[in-house]
């Protein structure tokens, strides 16, 4: 009779602390599906071996992620909310939106992936890479349309960083998303198609689409025709499509630390590296004082052209 009222003390101590262990909320500011929400899916189930409580993943959508990122900043400091973000929430929305928050609300935990947008024409275009597709454009300033991501979106301030860095014109053509620009690439209503490369890379295989140039400094394996910026003599001009982790400002450092090391580890599982690979993703760790520089300088450098473009609230 002792022996089971042991057992029985034990099960209801186990089950009492299971039934306490807090859960990692991590905030996805999207709606479920699209890369995303897969990705951090993905790493969130990679992760949860690493750390003490199991992770959930909360989808919270609107305004092009900031209300997401803004009920993590509002919440405890104490690692068990998180925000998983790609740049727009972070770096560009602030700039051309109100949002309840700063870059000061929060700490950059890590920075996990990288990836360019890409501009590809059609086989006939006047130019094969990036230094001839940039002097088509000098010599016919305003005369070829670009499909982006919408007015303010990361693919127009892509596009035109590096146009006004060259001091080139084309004229934007705002879509929703990198499936609408490429439905309007493919029946040639626009001339370029700027975008991510998943979409695009079965059409420029197929030769139907010739990929020119990248917004990243450096050149990829699955494009290799197209040129980096640091051919073009930009490398500084580039803006990539990243994810990472943010968690709300006064989370203690130790917490970070841990928060920092359980990411990186479940970054290069098998099954969160086949995703970026499937992709056209790169794995990219940043973290700790570099992160927060990278930050800072792309929404000091974002914010100007926003303000150039009049993007800017009003």
């Amino acid at each position: 009779m002792r022996l089971w009222r042991t057992l029985a003390a034990l099960l209801l101590f186990c089950a009492t602390s299971i039934a306490l262990a807090e859960p990692i909320k991590l905030i996805v500011p999207t709606a479920a599906g699209g890369g995303t929400d897969g990705f951090f899916r993905v790493l969130a189930k990679e992760a949860t071996p690493f750390f003490k409580d199991p992770i959930v993943v909360i989808n919270v959508p609107g305004a092009g992620g900031t209300i997401g990122v803004a009920q993590m900043v509002h919440s405890s400091p104490d690692g068990q909310t998180l925000a998983a973000v790609w740049l727009g929430p972070v770096t560009v929305s602030p700039h051309t939106m109100k949002v309840a928050y700063t870059p000061n609300d929060y700490i950059p935990v890590i920075q996990l992936t990288s990836a360019p947008y890409v501009f590809c024409v059609h086989p006939d275009f006047a130019a094969t890479e990036g230094k001839s597709f940039i002097e088509e454009l000098r010599k016919n300033p305003d005369k070829y349309t670009y499909g982006d991501d919408g007015a303010g979106g990361p693919g127009q301030l892509a596009a035109e960083r590096i146009f006004r860095a060259m001091k080139v014109k084309a004229r934007d053509i705002p879509y929703k998303g990198a499936g609408e620009t490429l439905t309007g690439f493919l029946g040639k209503h626009i001339d370029i198609y700027v975008g991510s490369v998943p979409p695009i890379l079965q059409y420029a295989q197929t030769g139907r689409a010739n990929c020119v140039l990248l917004s990243s400094a450096d050149k990829i394996a699955s494009l290799p025709s197209a040129s980096g910026l640091r051919e073009l003599g930009i490398p500084d001009e580039e803006l990539i499509l990243w994810r990472g982790v943010l968690a709300p400002k006064g989370t203690p450092p130790g917490k970070i630390a841990e928060l920092e090391v359980g990411f990186e580890k479940a970054a290069s599982a098998p099954a969160t590296r086949k995703f970026l690979d499937d992709a056209g993703e790169q794995l990219l760790i940043r973290k700790g004082a570099a992160l927060r520089q990278y930050i800072d300088k792309e929404y000091e450098a974002l914010g100007k052209l926003a303000n150039a473009l009049n993007l800017t609230p009003q």
